[in-house]
């Protein structure tokens, strides 16, 4: 057994497909797949089933994928902590992140962080806030962008940015030309429920109003929610990180009263030294004071009178692509 060997089941379980493990490994999938069957052979289990639709790990592969993240983990801070003793900072750092901050807000850290610590290995990690704190906890990530405090779960978190929730309308709709929007407005007509995270927070101010969303279409993708809104098939409510600088026959307005959400960093309380200047960086990059979170943080949508129009390409830079959720 190896630590590549490991690496690449972890590598695996995590994509959930050895295309996509072999990609970020940079590496062939035969090469995956050789060693994953090695691997098997020599422990005398069937670690994954393989199938047209990717692999899944089997109740000995989980069993042996916890222990491979445990010894990969004190592995990497073993790795870290002697660079660290010889005066330099080497090593990988993977970083789950949600698609709002992997769209706007990371791209700037991630190339200052590269630029300043070459040698420190970058993985970043898509995903929804609840698959980012999974990571987080059980060791796949060393730390992560979240939107739910991590309360209880001997993590530490650092503000980043305030997030606002934007109604989207088709561009050419009678709510387009508005200042702002009541959520009380959107609930007349058709709405496209964002699920890849914003679900929650949408439908408790729904409830703080005293409507019920008419949710026709329920969408994880955040260019098909803007397709869809601009081919009128309804409107929505996205925060407004996810969406892209501009979106052809689409018109984000800010709500009223203003509803915004926290995005965090989240790390562990003992985190790995590249972890901690990671941290550093992105506090210092985005003006946000670093404080550890002991209890609930903008858990729910905070409100205020609404002061003008700004667009969903608010915010110093863009990383010019679409987010794959919200």
């Amino acid at each position: 057994m190896t630590f590549t060997q490991l690496r690449i089941l972890h590598a695996v379980a995590r994509a959930g497909n050895m295309t996509r493990a072999a990609e970020e490994l940079a590496t062939s999938q035969s090469a995956v797949s050789h060693a994953l069957r090695a691997l098997e052979s020599e422990l005398g289990l069937t670690l994954l089933v393989r199938g047209n639709h990717g692999v899944r790990l089997t109740a000995a592969g989980q069993a042996v994928y916890r222990r491979a993240v445990l010894i990969l983990a004190q592995v990497e801070a073993l790795e870290q902590e002697v660079a660290e003793a010889r005066g330099e900072r080497a090593g990988s750092l993977r970083i789950g992140a949600i698609p709002s901050a992997n769209a706007r807000l990371l791209p700037r850290i991630l190339r200052a962080f590269g630029a300043a610590h070459p040698r420190v290995r970058l993985t970043v990690i898509e995903g929804s806030d609840d698959e980012v704190l999974e990571w987080l906890t059980t060791g796949a990530v060393d730390l992560a962008t979240v939107t739910a405090p991590p309360v209880g779960l001997g993590l530490v978190a650092l503000p980043l940015a305030r997030d606002r929730m934007l109604g989207v309308v088709p561009s050419g709709h009678d709510l387009a030309v508005h200042p702002a929007v009541p959520i009380t407005e959107l609930a007349r007509h058709p709405f496209i429920m964002s699920t890849g995270g914003c679900e929650p927070l949408i439908a408790a101010l729904a409830r703080a109003a005293g409507v019920s969303l008419r949710c026709h279409y329920r969408v994880r993708d955040t260019g098909s929610i803007l397709a869809m809104v601009a081919e009128g098939l309804g409107v929505s409510v996205m925060p407004e990180l996810s969406l892209p600088a501009h979106h052809a026959g689409v018109a984000a307005i800010p709500l009223d009263p203003v509803a915004e959400r926290a995005v965090l960093l989240a790390l562990p309380a003992d985190p790995l030294p590249a972890a901690t200047l990671f941290a550093d960086l992105a506090t210092k990059l985005t003006a946000a004071p670093a404080t550890e979170a002991t209890g609930p943080l903008a858990t729910e949508a905070t409100a205020a009178p609404a002061t003008g129009v700004v667009g969903a390409a608010a915010g110093e830079e863009s990383a010019g692509q679409e987010a794959a959720q919200v």
